[in-house]
């Protein structure tokens, strides 16, 4: 469990993205409770940071994919598989994240095939 940020930096209806551990990672504060995300969409690896958050989605900005940030669960196309979302907790007036491993797609490789 790492401190993020402090809970007053961050409004009702924003998001900001901080490397956590070399990971990073999306904070969003809906409806008073905070949440956390792989700041990366599964589709097409943009930053979802510099997308939108409109009520509990966050709309990646390359191709409009949807992800729900209380789960990370897909809730729009053209994303098929889910964003790593990350527990919360709130204490001394920081937001603290715990990391786990992040789901990533594996990267094409080239060359021979044996």
């Amino acid at each position: 469990m790492k401190p993020v940020i402090r809970i007053s930096e961050l409004d009702e209806g924003q998001m900001c993205a901080h490397t956590v551990e070399g990971v990073d990672v999306l904070i969003c504060q809906v409806e008073g409770n905070f949440y956390a995300l792989h700041n990366q969409c599964s589709h097409a690896r943009q930053k979802l940071s510099q997308g939108r958050l409109r009520g509990f989605e966050v709309i990646c900005p390359l191709h409009g994919a949807r992800f729900d940030v209380r789960s990370g669960e897909v809730t729009s196309a053209p994303a098929a598989r889910p964003v790593t979302s990350f527990p919360v907790t709130l204490e001394g007036g920081k937001v603290h994240v715990t990391l786990k491993q992040v789901d990533q797609p594996a990267r094409p490789q080239f060359g021979p095939l044996n």
